[in-house]
């Protein structure tokens, strides 16, 4: 069993890692972060079972990480950790699936006993799920798989070890009945459901009927599919077709069989994409920050961008263009800033620099926006007289209480308490 310790206090975390005896409760592997950027890179790289985290750092609290984790599917048992019995804190850790909440100063015997617990409940719930039907638990891993599948596909560069990974992939497919080559093309879709007509039904249900529909369809054109799901609003398929021409007339039956069969109202984004090119194909479609944008169809093809197709040529200058965007959200910190604003700016497509955000920052470029501004305005807080109204006009935002709640969501209390 393993345990994550994130805190941004020095002194604090290495009492946390070196002092308590952690190998008495089974615990045989601390890792340990001063930031919630460093956790999240240490979670994608090893397989953490329990995560403790103080609540209150700076850009990134410790509710944030969990939001994050639970966002990304992550099976990981969460603990908060603070110097402050505020029971908002608490009720957004039960809201998150958090299950202990400590408050410092705490006996190293109460921070065992807490972390004791988890690991009671991470073995509750190992036995009750070698309890479930086969059935069920084939379906949910070969959901992962398909997901772990796609989302490994290798970025294209000109490498013997790009070549070897995309044969060995390709053979893969052909394995389990995609007849493909590498100069194939596929189809790479969302399907989100927009509303329900009835209860909604748990995501592997939702994925077996929503697959039924898509074979019953694509099968009159030879076509071969996999879905797996996010969660039970989206839906990401895979489709290698003989011909794409008539694709858009495909998802129109789709979309009105789903409606029929499953009680429900969908809107597809698809990306058309050369097998080379999955790897941006994937990454793009499975961001999401594109549904923030208004789409009058329930068909909408997403269009990778020349920015897109050679991210390997490009990816050098990954850091250079970060780094211009970090300057120009604290050049016009005061101004309200967007996405199409950096763009125009920097002279390159709003969907790239969505892109060098999340792979720099790993957040949403309107995060970064908003994790500077609150920087911004909590350096005001501690450093000038200005009210709090004013120091919210100076970071662009014409409401106090929106201010105040944005504030709060990213360092965990409001501004008036930071000053105070």
């Amino acid at each position: 069993m393993n345990i994550l310790i994130v805190d941004d206090q020095p002194n604090v975390l290495i009492s946390l890692t070196t002092t308590i005896d952690w190998n008495s409760i089974g615990i045989d592997e601390v890792y340990s972060a001063s930031s919630a950027l460093t956790a999240k890179k240490i979670i994608q790289e090893k397989s953490i079972q329990i995560l403790l985290t103080d609540i209150e750092m700076p850009i990134e609290n410790g509710l944030t990480l969990i939001r994050w984790i639970r966002h990304n599917n992550y099976e990981i048992e969460c603990l908060l950790i603070t110097s402050h019995t505020d029971f908002a804190y608490a009720k957004q850790g039960i809201d998150l699936g958090v299950i202990d909440y400590v408050v410092q100063p705490a006996k190293n015997e109460n921070i065992l006993s807490a972390v004791k617990n988890t690991i009671n409940k991470i073995r509750s719930k190992n036995n009750m799920m070698k309890e479930l039907k086969v059935g069920y638990f084939s379906s949910y891993e070969i959901n992962n798989a398909i997901r772990h599948f796609l989302r490994t596909w290798p970025e294209p560069k000109q490498s013997e070890e790009f070549d070897k990974i995309i044969e060995n992939k390709i053979k893969r497919l052909n394995n389990l009945g995609f007849s493909c080559s590498e100069e194939d093309e596929c189809v790479l879709f969302l399907t989100k459901i927009d509303r329900w007509y009835t209860l909604p039904l748990t995501e592997l249900e939702l994925k077996k009927r929503y697959e039924e529909e898509i074979e019953h369809i694509i099968s009159f054109a030879n076509g071969k599919s996999t879905t797996f799901y996010s969660d039970n609003s989206h839906l990401f398929t895979f489709l290698i077709m003989p011909s794409y021409s008539d694709i858009e007339n495909y998802f129109d039956i789709l979309i009105r069989r789903v409606k029929e069969n499953i009680s429900c109202s969908i809107s597809i984004y698809y990306c058309h994409t050369p097998l080379l090119n999955l790897f941006h194909a994937y990454s793009y479609v499975t961001d999401m920050e594109y549904l923030q944008h208004d789409f009058e169809s329930k068909i909408n093809k997403l269009y990778i961008s020349a920015e897109h197709k050679n991210l390997d040529l490009v990816s050098q200058n990954y850091r250079s263009y970060y780094k211009q965007i970090e300057q120009y959200i604290r050049d016009n910190i005061t101004k309200p800033i967007t996405r199409q604003g950096i763009s125009k700016h920097i002279h390159i497509s709003p969907d790239y620099i969505s892109h060098i955000v999340r792979s720099i920052a790993e957040c949403s470029c309107k995060e970064l926006i908003t994790h500077e501004k609150m920087k911004y305005a909590k350096k005001l807080i501690e450093t000038t007289s200005d009210t709090i109204g004013e120091i919210a006009m100076k970071c662009g935002y014409d409401s106090f209480a929106y201010f105040s709640k944005v504030y709060k969501s990213v360092y965990g209390v409001s501004p008036s308490r930071t000053r105070k």
